[in-house]
């Protein structure tokens, strides 16, 4: 049926979902094609978390600094020099990105540069300065990615209307910022431009910061917000926006009242798009939901033949779970019927404290008919937490009350990211809060906090 010459596995896309299909389904023994328009590693490598983590990190280290006499070092004439930090962004990159290009070498991956359309089942066209190439294949993925969202009545300008991805390269750090959408990266770019000195204004719709992960957690860290200076609305409608004067001037209803407001500059932080335009999924009539790609627990489309994975498909869309959905939709293409569970994708918050969330929540639970048994344990009864000079947090447990297994662990304190795969391990082996809880872990540290909690679901903590 098929030529000598065609591909066992078409990629459509080199972001961390494509890539990693790409090498897995090679490992597998797979002839693959990867085609990618713009750049190795997509949105996390160049313009999303990584560079985002590098401004992340070099404001810790500035806040550390700031702090430094509590831990009995005076720092004096320290400066922030925004082009050096730029330049080692662009060095990580860079790193990474060439990574990416020996690893595919490494598992003879051929790679297109281009924009990669599908034909039909079998066929995608690949076309790049006006010039066209034909790949054949027996099995595509879909790994296509996202764009940031915008809106219609504030449209952003580049200038001083931004996406976040804009506010990655400023030039100054601007006297005053509102930030527009109060989830994940409108928290942490919130926390980015209040260290560098701006005085900062988050605008969220709905009732609360962080409205997907469990509610103690949003409210303390907008208390944790709020103490650092940044102004907070919530329930946020009708927000209108004018350039005038190097200014933006704002409208904005909060709670039933109209706000008028000035900021040298408005960053857009509220989700991201699937890129499904132009790929020719009408050629072949593969299903969408919500503007998303629909697929099943093994990476399906509607189409048999046809896989897609990562945010194109808006299930979990962080850059491991795109990871994980890769590994699964090449290992089904190679015949060997792996499932994702999405339930153990935790979620990370990379603000200061961190935030990191695995499973359900205390609502999510309550809201699924569970009786649930709860163990709290705070950041500031642990000993390292202490040492760091990290009060602020706790770790949350929720826990089935008839059968002890683990539902959710909720975390915000320093290193949470980190912690939070400990807790993820658990809920993965359906582990119960007394396993968790008799665990032996070592002391002291941050982890701790987790056998504690667990301990705590059953009122046996120790240090509380």
């Amino acid at each position: 049926m098929f030529k000598e010459d065609v591909y066992d596995v078409a990629i459509i896309g080199a972001g961390i979902g494509g890539y990693t299909s790409a090498i897995r389904c090679s490992q597998l023994g797979m002839r693959v094609a990867l085609i990618e328009r713009w750049k190795l590693g997509g949105v996390c490598l160049n313009s999303g978390c990584i560079p985002t983590s590098v401004w992340l990190t070099t404001v810790s280290l500035l806040e550390k600094i700031k702090r430094a006499k509590n831990y009995g070092i005076f720092v004096e004439g320290f400066s922030l020099d925004l082009k050096g930090v730029k330049v080692r962004k662009e060095d990580i990159v860079n790193r990474l990105n060439q990574g990416i290009r020996f690893l595919l070498e490494k598992n003879k991956v051929d790679l297109f540069e281009g924009t990669g359309r599908i034909k039909s089942p079998n066929h995608i066209i690949v076309e790049r300065n006006g010039e066209k190439k034909s790949i054949y294949t027996k099995n595509i993925i879909v790994a296509s990615g996202s764009r940031p969202k915008y809106l219609a009545n504030i449209p952003a300008d580049g200038n001083k209307i931004i996406t976040v991805e804009d506010a990655l390269d400023l030039e100054d750090v601007p006297e005053s910022v509102f930030i527009i959408g109060g989830g994940i990266l409108g928290v942490e770019f919130a926390q980015i431009f209040c260290s560098l000195g701006s005085k900062v204004t988050i605008l969220e719709k709905k009732e609360r910061l962080l409205p997907n992960f469990d509610r103690e957690v949003s409210t303390t860290l907008r208390r944790i917000l709020e103490r650092n200076g940044i102004k907070i609305f919530t329930s946020v409608s009708s927000e209108t926006a004018n350039v005038s004067n190097d200014n933006v001037r704002l409208t904005f209803y909060a709670d039933g009242r109209r706000v008028d407001a000035v900021a040298e500059k408005v960053v857009i932080a509220v989700g991201r798009s699937p890129n499904v335009e132009d790929l020719g999924l009408e050629n072949v009539g593969i299903h969408l939901i919500n503007g998303f790609i629909e697929v099943d627990e093994h990476m399906r489309t509607n189409i048999p033949n046809i896989y897609a994975v990562g945010d194109v498909i808006g299930k979990k869309m962080f850059a491991h779970a795109a990871l994980a959905e890769g590994i699964v939709a090449a290992e089904n293409i190679a015949g060997l019927e792996t499932e994702i569970d999405w339930k153990t994708v935790p979620a990370c918050v990379y603000t200061m404290p961190e935030i990191a969330s695995v499973g359900l929540s205390e609502e999510e639970a309550i809201n699924m008919g569970y009786k649930i048994s709860i163990g709290k344990f705070p950041y500031a009864a642990n000993g390292r937490a202490l040492v760091d000079g990290e009060r602020d947090g706790f770790v949350k447990i929720i826990a089935d009350k008839e059968r002890d297994e683990i539902l959710g662990v909720h975390i915000i304190g320093p290193n949470a990211s980190n912690l939070i795969s400990e807790a993820t391990l658990a809920i993965k082996l359906e582990c119960t809060s007394e396993e968790l809880g008799r665990t032996i872990h070592p002391h002291p540290t941050l982890s701790e906090a987790i056998m504690e909690a667990a301990l705590a679901v059953f009122k046996r903590a120790i240090h509380i």
